[in-house]
């Protein structure tokens, strides 16, 4: 409990400063009458990243048993932005002709070589970032806590886009601040020629664990569609599952791996920016090199804490649509405790629907009871065609009857989840 306290007080801090930072730098943008539609955009941007900072603030408050450690350092540069953002925009304000609440050079105002739109995506990339980890966090604590799964699945993959394309543009600032070594040359130039080509062997391997990992998951995926597989009389586990087990296997052993790569990358990039450092004659540019350095690591971080934003989501959450017609029995029920997201509807003249949380027991026996009540039930109370014959003959082309529902799902609670 202790050590939980101690990781909640840490982020707890880190959040609290980001927040603060990020609303000391509104009330500073804020203070100038000129708003151009950049600086207004900025403003916006500001105001909803405060928005998902301030309910994190809280949940850490109330809920000490949170680890969200994984946003330490995409909190810490932040807050860090902010605060030398706001510096810039003071010192570009000082240097000018402005008075105190007029300032017209936003489009000279730089930060790390960009202008006042690129700080903008970088201050939204942390914001869905934090928003994506706090949304992961919620549909842990309750499966209710995403409406819209489709909604936050989009703002998943449009985080992890939005990253590794500012990911490919600090490689290429970071590239051309090393070239200012064109003055080094022998051991030095050499030593900087190999860190680069390191460096790019790492990413490649990195991107090669990646790509696997994702085939595993799509073959994974493909397995659980197909339905459970029992094994023959004696044995001790189906093929799928031994499969399964397998790929699981595979699957850890590349994460380890890419683990491996992590740390090896960023020492590589110390070493890289430390030699390159040393050819930089300008104080501003190195400057930039430590924070592109830092925003390197940022980057890779908050592309981390998406990856696994994804992954939860699709181990944990099933996306159920089951449409009935005529005499229809459906289920939508979890035996595992994982997350129920989808609609049951029933347009039948007789609908029935069995949706929620139970047991494998409690689900069998449900089933068995439907089952007796359909089969009891009086003869006239089927509706009848034109023709005389029971509409429930032929006339539920998209449903199922509770007894062809009782086969099915005799065969998939095996499995710990069951759905129509």
């Amino acid at each position: 409990m202790a050590e939980a306290i101690g990781l909640a007080s840490g982020v707890l801090a880190l959040a609290t400063f980001a927040f603060r930072c990020s609303v000391s730098l509104y009330e500073t943008v804020n203070g100038f009458r000129s708003h151009p539609k950049r600086v207004r955009d900025l403003l916006a941007e500001l105001e909803a990243l405060s928005a998902v900072l301030a309910p994190l603030v809280d949940l850490v408050k109330s809920n000490f048993s949170v680890d969200l450690s994984c946003l330490d350092l995409p909190l810490l540069r932040c807050g860090n932005v902010c605060q030398e953002f706001q510096q810039e925009i003071l010192k570009c304000a000082s240097r000018s002709d402005s008075t105190g609440t007029s300032f017209r050079d936003w489009a000279r105002l730089t930060y790390m070589g960009n202008n006042i739109v690129d700080f903008r995506d970088l201050l939204a990339g942390y914001k869905a970032t934090i928003n994506i980890a706090l949304t992961d966090v919620n549909l842990r604590l309750s499966a209710g806590a995403v409406e819209n799964i489709g909604d936050y699945e989009s703002l998943i993959q449009d985080a992890k886009d939005d990253l590794g394309a500012r990911l490919e543009s600090i490689d290429r600032k970071l590239e051309e601040l090393a070239k200012n070594d064109v003055t080094q040359s022998g051991p030095d130039a050499a030593e900087l020629h190999s860190l680069r080509e390191e460096r790019l062997s790492t990413e490649k391997c990195l991107q090669i664990c990646a790509q696997l990992s994702n085939h595993i998951d799509q073959i994974q995926l493909m397995s659980d569609d197909a339905g459970p597989s029992l094994g023959s009389a004696g044995s001790e586990a189906s093929p799928a599952t031994v499969t399964n087990e397998g790929l699981q296997e595979c699957k850890n052993s590349l994460a380890m791996t890419a683990n491996k790569l992590e740390k090896h990358m960023r020492a590589i990039m110390d070493r890289l920016v430390a030699k390159s450092r040393t050819a930089i004659s300008s104080d501003e540019d190195a400057q930039d090199l430590s924070r592109l350095r830092d925003e390197w690591e940022t980057t890779r971080q908050c592309l981390e804490i998406c990856s696994r934003a994804d992954d939860h989501l699709k181990e944990n959450v099933s996306i159920i649509e089951n449409h009935g017609t005529g005499d229809a029995l459906q289920f939508m029920v979890s035996a595992n405790g994982q997350v129920l997201h989808g609609k049951n509807r029933g347009l039948g003249w007789r609908s029935r629907q069995v949706g929620g949380y139970m047991s494998n027991e409690s689900i069998q026996q449900l089933s068995r009871d439907l089952t007796a009540i359909h089969s009891s039930r009086p003869r006239d109370e089927i509706p009848m065609s034109k023709e005389g014959s029971a509409l429930d003959k032929g006339g539920m082309a998209e449903g199922a009857d509770s007894i062809m529902q009782r086969e099915q799902l005799d065969g998939i609670v095996a499995g710990d989840e069951t759905r129509s």
